[in-house]
């Protein structure tokens, strides 16, 4: 996430932004299209599962209204594609929680990606400005996404040494070396929603009497389990989103 911070630093101090100043006008309608990259970070509370994160993107439309001076309401429709993997290794298996023998030579092991777009919605409201060479804006709200489609791809598998499980008794199996793979779509197991707060920072420079080049950094903290599994683990979406396009002023009143 610092290297975010770095790229806004550098966005603000970029020469090319450079703009001359727009007419403000309350009740000035404005849509505009953009996208960029989806850095995706996964939190969550489970010491013994590792999760990796990779880098998606969200691409979409917006609709702004100007309400004031220097307040605006905005909302935007974005389709989002974020991935992260899951993955445990556990050495050594109890027949009970409460047994004392432990077959250390028995494992488990669960890797598996999961592949996920979203369609979300932030609404937020922006206080902008017109500085020297250029216009910034502060936007602050939440949003809220619906789940599109799901898949997975990776494997899950265990190991029962034949000698370390003859203490074993209350248990009927056969021991061995066992493994399952996973591809495709999933059912039931990623959360139908996620939802959470948004907060940004805006950059325009104008480019003609209506249209403006607008660039954003914003961050969004989801407060969903990214797992709708109740077996599964505890974590929530934390990503930051990158995007550069175009604005257009559609109406003055």
């Amino acid at each position: 996430m610092k290297q975010l911070f770095r790229l806004l630093v550098v966005i603000l101090l970029v020469p090319g932004f450079v703009a001359a100043q727009a007419p403000k006008e309350p009740g000035r309608w404005s849509v505009g299209i953009a996208g960029g990259p989806l850095f995706n970070q996964i939190q969550g509370s489970t010491p013994l599962f590792q999760y990796s994160n990779k880098t998606g993107y969200q691409a979409g439309a917006s609709l702004t209204y100007r309400i004031g001076e220097s307040f605006s309401l905005r909302a935007e429709l974005m389709a989002d594609y974020r991935s992260f993997g899951s993955s445990l290794y556990s050495q050594g298996l109890r027949e009970t929680d409460t047994s004392r023998y432990v077959c250390w030579d028995c494992y488990y092991d669960y890797n598996i990606r999961f592949f996920t777009h979203y369609l979300t919605l932030p609404v937020v409201f922006e206080y902008s400005q017109e500085l020297k060479y250029m216009g910034i804006a502060f936007r602050a709200g939440g949003y809220y996404s619906v789940l599109v489609s799901a898949a997975h791809e990776g494997y899950e598998a265990f190991y029962l040494d034949p000698h370390g499980t003859k203490p074993f008794t209350l248990i009927d199996f056969t021991p061995g070396f066992y493994r399952s793979h996973y591809t495709g779509l999933v059912d039931d197991v990623i959360n139908t929603y996620d939802a959470g707060l948004s907060i940004g920072v805006g950059l325009w420079r104008q480019v003609g009497k209506s249209v403006k080049i607008e660039a954003d950094v914003s961050m969004r903290l989801g407060f969903a389990n990214v797992f709708e599994n109740p077996l599964m683990p505890e974590i929530m979406h934390r990503h930051a989103v990158v995007k550069l396009g175009l604005v257009r002023q559609i109406s003055t009143k």
